[in-house]
């Protein structure tokens, strides 16, 4: 939640956005509420069948949050956040600038996040290693999402400092 914040700064996006992107990082897997245990804590590979039921999550979000109104546009981002910008993501397969910068900005920072935690089949990567497996993907973001994104790492401990005293 506070990295998507910090690439919202750096592309200058007013307050309410920011909100709203912070909000939408907390809620965006709310979905996987629906998926079954022993698939999201596998120790092992997924096989098809399971990644298909996890790739659900997205829509289980949406569904679970249909008769609740927020003030921010959240929505977007819980649905698009895997939606990659060549294409290739998921629920919907939208290209380019169909995906809201939101869900851009959260979708490369879940990313990192997945990368750099220790998860049940593996341990987490190293940041450096973590930003060669982006980088190979960089065509999953806008230009603008990557460059942000890569910024806020190279002045992670100012970004960490000020959103600290901002908590404060």
């Amino acid at each position: 939640m506070r990295h998507a914040e910090i690439v919202a700064r750096a592309l200058h996006l007013d307050d309410h956005a920011r909100t709203t992107v912070r909000l939408g990082a907390y809620l965006h897997d709310v979905g996987k509420v629906r998926v079954p245990h022993e698939i999201l804590n596998k120790a092992g590979p997924l096989t098809r069948e399971e990644f298909e039921v996890v790739q659900r999550h997205p829509v289980w979000g949406i569904e679970l949050l249909a008769n609740v109104e927020f003030p921010w546009d959240i929505k977007p981002i819980i649905r698009w956040h895997h939606e990659k910008y060549d294409g290739s993501g998921y629920p919907d397969r939208l290209v380019g600038e169909e995906i809201p910068l939101s869900a851009q900005i959260v979708g490369i920072v879940d990313v990192y996040d997945a990368l750099t935690t220790d998860r049940p089949y593996r341990s987490g990567l190293s940041i450096e290693a973590a930003l060669a497996e982006i980088t190979k993907c960089r065509r999953w973001w806008s230009e603008r999402v990557f460059t942000a994104f890569l910024n806020t790492l190279a002045d992670a401990p100012a970004n960490v400092t000020a959103l600290n005293e901002r908590a404060a």
